[in-house]
């Protein structure tokens, strides 16, 4: 009896201690759609986020020639609009798409300027996860414009993570909503 019991908890260690073996950052893959709704704050991706690239990797954050830009230091003017998301979503909500067709037709009356994608989240979750999931973000805002007959080389990437989000706060606070955002910015 006792080398049953032994075995078992034996079998039962190795169990708990494989599951704890391999602790990778989350994903934003990892959040999957349960109904196609488009809600931002559903806590589901809508299910048009299959159309985003499954790459694991962040975007070139080549500026193309702005290297002096400081995406810390923006100035209220030169945001041009400001995509939310809702908790753990990378996908541009049916709600916020109109936001970034209004981007897109800015720019297109404006071909001189160029466009920088910032990219927030919230505090939840870790550095790294937080760094790709706005990039994440401002990969969909930058394929959606780019859907929209924006030149993709005009538009440039600059993925913040959680740097600068209200920390502490309880995930449905108002300060926690409005970090997780893209802001299109205009650079001349």
């Amino acid at each position: 009896m006792k080398k049953i019991f032994f075995v078992a908890a034996l079998a039962v260690s190795l169990l708990a201690l494989t599951g704890c073996d391999s602790i990778d950052a989350p994903s934003p893959l990892d959040t999957r759609a349960s109904g196609t709704s488009g809600d931002l704050n559903s806590g589901d991706m809508p299910g048009d986020a299959s159309n985003l690239s499954s790459d694991s990797g962040l975007v070139d954050r080549n500026l193309n020639g702005l290297e002096n830009f400081d995406p810390n230091h923006i100035n209220p003017e030169d945001i041009v609009m400001t995509v939310y998301f809702g908790f753990d979503q990378y996908a541009v909500a049916s709600g916020e798409r109109e936001k970034v067709k209004k981007a897109a037709e800015f720019f297109a009356a404006n071909p001189d300027m160029k466009i920088v994608l910032v990219g927030h989240t919230d505090w939840y979750g870790t550095e790294e996860y937080n760094m790709l999931l706005s990039d994440k973000r401002c990969k969909a805002v930058s394929d959606y414009m780019t859907s929209l007959n924006t030149d993709a080389a005009r538009v440039n990437v600059r993925a913040m993570g959680e740097a600068g989000s209200a920390m502490d706060v309880a995930k449905d606070s108002l300060e926690a909503k409005n970090d997780r955002r893209v802001e299109i910015v205009k650079v001349k």
